[in-house]
């Protein structure tokens, strides 16, 4: 099969995602590494043979230095330490402002990746390789980058686009299921919000997404992209439009917090933070039962989690979403749904609602 390609337009900054099965190969690097320092930030949890491999390339590629550095990644090493050994190592090897740093991992190896370029000498350039299903369809794309604070996640970032993101689906493969599934939310999220045509194939391709059929899991992770791509085109950031992305995500980023970010993954969270915001959405904009049901039963289908795992206090919950980096002042922001593909922003909620609909939603029977 060959190469998909989606086309990020941006009024400057504009890049190429390209999207593909076993099609990474050295010569389409080396435009972007010839005569540069280049270094390497990769998930420690690849394979150690592969990241020998993708360095090594760097310099036979005729990069003037190539030095690589490895993260655990994990949420609590998404930080200002991990963040100081990328820029040290930056610093002791002299990069110059012409470097290029490569991001080899998942979601948080690219947003802290591109976090370091953006703030290296006032802004490098990056490139992106992610390898979760999570981080090919959301966190390579759009150039929002961040390290968490330990009052919340993603509080200290940057917007900064990378010069080009290569999709292999070769390294789902590699991932548990549980990843998989993770990933599955964040393009079940884009259909919800603006494509029910797409959430609607979903609906019938589920089965396969998950067994990563080579065919449909490129088409979805696709469609995912030219729907986040679009909505990045219009409001690069997130003045407007874009704002619709965050679907979900005030409830989960709060329950990842008081979780220890170890009750669950990211998508997860997000799946109930879509249950709860379509509880949400029922209360304000009558989104209707039928349609809470489908988005129900599609999580239950795919076996993704539909309540939490352990008691909660909608209250704690609600002082967790204190933290969240899109409010207004003092006010929440929320997505919600008038209907399946139409999604909108409201403020100045009122708190009891919002408890309301965590308690509907989240907690065990």
């Amino acid at each position: 099969m060959g190469i998909s390609s989606v086309r990020i337009e941006l009024e400057k900054d504009s890049y190429d995602v390209l999207i593909g099965n076993n099609f990474l190969e050295r010569k389409l690097f080396k435009d972007l590494v010839v005569n540069r320092e280049v270094m390497l930030v990769y998930d420690k949890n690849l394979d150690s043979a592969e990241i020998k491999d993708t360095q090594s390339a760097y310099l036979n590629l005729g990069a003037t230095v190539s030095v690589s550095v490895g993260i655990e990644a994990t949420e609590e090493n998404k930080s200002y330490r991990s963040l100081n050994e990328i820029q040290n190592l930056l610093i002791e090897n002299e990069f110059s402002r012409d470097c290029l740093l490569v991001g080899f991992g998942g979601g948080i190896i690219c947003d802290l990746t591109g976090f370091a370029a953006a703030t290296f000498l006032r802004g490098v350039d990056f490139i992106l390789i992610p390898t979760s299903l999570l981080a090919q369809v959301d966190a390579s794309v759009g150039g929002k980058t961040a390290i968490n604070h330990p009052k919340g996640k993603n509080l200290i970032g940057s917007f900064h686009q990378p010069k080009r993101v290569f999709i292999e689906t070769a390294y789902l493969s590699t991932l548990p299921e549980r990843e998989i599934r993770s990933g599955l939310v964040e393009m079940i999220k884009h259909g919800l919000i603006i494509d029910k045509n797409y959430f609607d194939w979903i609906e019938e391709n589920v089965d396969s997404i998950i067994k990563l059929n080579e065919s449909i899991i490129i088409e979805a992770i696709k469609r995912s992209v030219e729907i986040k791509s679009n909505i990045v085109a219009m409001d690069e950031k997130e003045l407007g439009i874009r704002a619709l992305l965050n679907f979900g995500h005030t409830f989960g980023h709060a329950l990842e917090l008081i979780g220890g970010y170890k009750d669950y993954n990211h998508g997860e969270a997000v799946a109930l933070g879509i249950l709860s915001a379509s509880k949400l959405s029922q209360m304000t904009e009558n989104l209707s039962e039928e349609e809470i049901g489908r988005i129900h039963s599609l999580f239950i289908k795919a076996a993704i989690g539909t309540k939490t795992i352990k008691e909660i206090n909608p209250e704690d919950l609600y002082a967790a979403m204190q933290s969240d980096k899109k409010k207004q002042g003092k006010n929440l922001n929320f997505i919600v749904l008038e209907q399946i593909g139409k999604a909108k922003k409201v403020s100045n909620l009122k708190k009891e609602i919002v408890l309301e609909a965590i308690k509907n939603s989240l907690l065990p029977a």
